[in-house]
């Protein structure tokens, strides 16, 4: 009896990562890459609460994504991103979700040698119509190793 609820709740565990893969976490990485700021911005409730840990804020929505010029969006992109992510913690009750993790980013520029930067993140997801949105994003360098990245699990 115990065995077939672990069974049918890791089927449903499984099935909500998907969703949160292909409704927040593929796009935010996309958005990141791209410098789509819009499209960045709309994958967080309005309820957000980004907290960057290592400078001790919390900042709400209007901080955390402040009104930008119409040519945001439209500046000549002179420097690639490369970002990942993996996951160390995905807990979900199918309408709430607990997920940590780390991510990389790899800046490359021409004539500049490229740099890696780690990170540690905490988010907390909500659905809200339907759609899986953060709602506490917080992150911090603490921890935040190549070695830990790899050790951690990708999105699958």
């Amino acid at each position: 009896m115990l065995f077939s609820f672990i069974a049918e709740a890791q089927s449903d565990s499984l099935k909500w990562v998907k969703e949160i893969n292909e409704q927040v976490w593929k796009p935010f990485i996309s958005h990141i890459t791209s410098g789509n700021n819009e499209g960045f911005s709309s994958l967080h409730s309005k309820r957000i609460t980004r907290v960057t840990i290592d400078n001790g804020t919390v900042h709400d929505y209007e901080k955390y994504f402040p009104p930008q010029s119409g040519n945001a969006n439209k500046q000549q992109k002179t420097t690639n991103l490369l970002f990942e992510l993996r996951f160390d913690k995905r807990i979900s009750n199918g309408t709430k979700a607990w997920e940590t993790g780390y991510y990389k980013g790899r800046v490359m520029k021409d004539g500049v040698e490229q740099r890696s930067y780690y990170g540690r993140f905490f988010v907390v997801l909500e659905k809200e119509n339907g759609i899986w949105k953060i709602i506490v994003d917080a992150d911090t360098g603490t921890g935040a190793t190549n070695e830990n990245f790899n050790k951690a699990s990708p999105i699958e």
